[in-house]
């Protein structure tokens, strides 16, 4: 007769390590598919952001009387602007909402504000 030691492995400890062992699989892919995600959506704030400067950038070094509401494309993005007139306070200023989006997902939502007869960078 065999002993507990010779025998080896049975069907049912076998199977419960392939079950064990497939959860840990799965929550493993899970987590990485999430990592992976974020990573790209990271990206594309961070790119976002970056386009929203620059156009931030453009409009305060045009003449403020051609700042106006807007839009533009860059690669996969689109960004839209918005100037409303602002007269609280001693100055006329411009307020500024810019949005970022790609493919229809609003990615980022940023203000500023352009004051008449200031200069903000020279050549």
């Amino acid at each position: 007769m065999l002993t507990k030691i010779e025998r080896g492995v049975t069907l049912v400890e076998l199977i419960m390590a392939m079950v064990i062992l497939s959860v840990v699989a799965i929550a493993t892919a899970a987590m990485i598919g999430a990592q992976i995600e974020g990573a790209a959506k990271s990206a594309d704030v961070v790119a976002a952001g970056n386009l929203a400067r620059r156009e931030m950038e453009r409009l305060h070094n045009i003449a403020y009387a051609s700042v106006a509401n807007g839009n533009t494309t860059s690669g996969p993005f689109s960004i839209t602007w918005t100037a409303v007139q602002s007269t609280s306070g001693s100055a006329a200023r411009k307020d500024i909402t810019m949005t970022v989006t790609r493919s229809g997902t609003t990615l980022l939502t940023v203000y500023g504000t352009i004051t008449n007869n200031i200069t903000y960078a020279t050549a």
